[in-house]
């Protein structure tokens, strides 16, 4: 018995325009992700005076400076709010928790009780080091 003929298969043109689009898409994010920088990566700067080029790496400490204007040691047990405020990685929620605990326990007695202030872990403790005082200098 011989087999019967299938009709041959008919893409509608609608379906090229789909496939065309989905390819140029496809193409574009390519091109997108080879010719963008990673992050992290130098980014070459080109002044506008000069034709040298100045590499510039693109971190979290470029983006975010720390203050340059503040007090060189900060009296833990004396400063207000917005001095404490001053010191690295200490924002007005933090600053307001060493205050509550400065005041719930009637000052420091040694540095090392700031790790015992709720959100100063070890890390943020080390970054303090040399910036805080019991006393003022």
């Amino acid at each position: 018995m011989a087999k019967p003929n299938k009709a041959p298969r008919v893409i509608s043109p609608a379906w090229w325009v789909l496939y065309g689009l989905l390819c140029g898409l496809g193409m574009t994010g390519l091109l997108l992700f080879l010719t963008t920088p990673p992050r992290g990566a130098a980014v070459a700067l080109r002044p506008a005076s000069e034709s040298s080029v100045v590499l510039v790496p693109i971190t979290s400490a470029t983006r975010t400076p720390l203050p340059t204007a503040g007090p060189l040691r900060v009296n833990i047990n004396t400063a207000a709010l917005q001095d404490l405020e001053l010191l690295p990685n200490i924002g007005p929620s933090m600053a307001q928790a060493i205050m509550a605990y400065r005041e719930r326990h009637g000052g420091f007695t040694s540095l090392d009780e700031l790790l015992n202030v709720p959100g100063i872990g070890p890390k943020t403790f080390e970054g303090l080091q040399g910036f805080v005082a019991l006393e003022d200098e």
